[in-house]
Formats: structure tokens, C-alpha cells, sequence
């Protein structure tokens, strides 16, 4: 499988491709991996079935440029978080490491919690959704190594989207505000790690 086919050449070819793109993203965000079909995408997009084919070799090479689009998105959200954390002073970014890093880990509220896990465990049944996702997961966990490290919380970066990540399944199937929830576990275990003397 090629990673990309050819770029199009065309203005209005490569919009079509990205819009392409966008659509398969947005339906791999909201309904997971088999909800991306040449029909569904076409149908999003506004554009032919047709196009799906011609600008996309298959159905997974798709789902791996939607899979890149959205971790390129929560990174992008994560590394905005870093930038924000790293033009405070070491004491602001300390009061609010848990509200940075919880920026970085969450989505936005215009994400509805259960649908975004949802998604990502249905991740699982898309071999190249899952590849884009790990290799995805080393830009986000790198902003939220800056957010740890201007703070001077010696915690590992993985460690805090395991806990993020876990508060929000267990607050989303005990019907907990996630943000809220999140917050409180991460402050525990932040507490726990404690600060470096500066």
C-alpha cells in the first residue's frame, strides 16, 4: 500500500482530495472505522463516489490519511497547551499544570466525551488507524513532556494520558463530569510526584 498517491496536481483537485480527507476524519471521529466507506465519504464530502476511487487507491489508505488528520489534530491541540505553559512564569504554569495538561490530554467541548473514546477503541478493528494513532501519540505525549518539564513536575508524559484517559472512560460509564473527574485524579497524582526544587 502506498502512503499517499500521487499529490493532484489541480487546485480544484487537491480541494477535492482534502475534502476527501476531512470527511473520512470526521466519520472515523463520530462513528469509527467502518462507518468509512467510498459512499459514506462521497456523501459527506459532497462529492461523487467516483472521486473516492480515483484519488485514494483503497478504503484503508483513506482511513490511514483520516487516522493522520485527527492525531495530527489533538496534537496540534496538545503542542498549543505546551506554547501556553511555556510563555507563563514556572509558578503560573504549576497553579494551572492540571488545567494545561488536561487541554493537552482532552478534547475540546465541542467533542462530546463518549463519542471521542468511543472512536478510539474502535480504532482497534482499523490496523492503519492504529499505526496513525501510535505514531500520532509521540507528538502529543512530547507537548505534554513541556508542560510537565516548565512546571518541574518529574511525572512521565504517558503516565498522565493514562490517567486522563482512564478517569474519563470511568467517569463517562459512572456519569461523572470528565473534565471535573480528570481533573481531581490527575491533581492526586501530581500531588503524589510532587515538584522539583527551583
Amino acid at each position: 500500500m502506498s502512503e499517499t498517491t500521487q499529490t493532484p496536481k489541480s487546485l480544484k483537485a487537491q480541494i477535492t482530495r482534502t475534502s476527501l480527507v476531512l470527511a473520512a476524519a470526521a466519520l472515523l471521529r463520530e462513528q469509527g472505522p467502518k462507518a468509512v466507506t467510498y459512499r459514506k465519504v462521497a456523501k459527506w464530502a459532497g462529492a461523487a463516489s467516483s472521486s473516492v476511487g480515483y484519488y485514494f487507491d483503497s478504503v484503508t489508505q483513506l482511513l490511514h490519511e483520516a487516522g493522520r488528520y485527527n492525531i495530527q489534530l489533538w496534537a496540534e491541540r496538545a503542542e498549543k497547551a505546551a506554547s501556553a505553559a511555556e510563555a507563563m512564569s514556572v509558578e503560573e504554569c504549576r497553579e494551572r499544570a492540571v488545567d494545561l495538561l488536561i487541554r493537552a490530554c482532552l478534547p475540546d467541548d465541542s467533542v462530546v466525551p463518549s463519542a471521542h473514546y468511543a472512536q478510539l477503541i474502535a480504532a482497534a478493528e482499523s490496523p492503519v488507524v492504529t499505526e496513525a494513532y501510535q505514531k500520532g501519540r509521540v507528538s502529543l505525549d512530547a507537548a505534554v513532556g513541556r508542560i510537565l518539564s516548565h512546571a518541574g513536575i518529574d511525572m512521565p508524559a504517558r503516565m498522565v494520558g493514562t490517567i486522563v484517559d482512564g478517569a474519563a472512560v470511568a467517569a463517562i460509564s459512572e456519569g461523572y463530569d470528565v473534565r471535573e473527574f480528570a481533573s481531581g485524579l490527575l491533581a492526586d497524582a501530581i500531588e503524589v510526584y510532587g515538584f522539583e526544587k527551583r
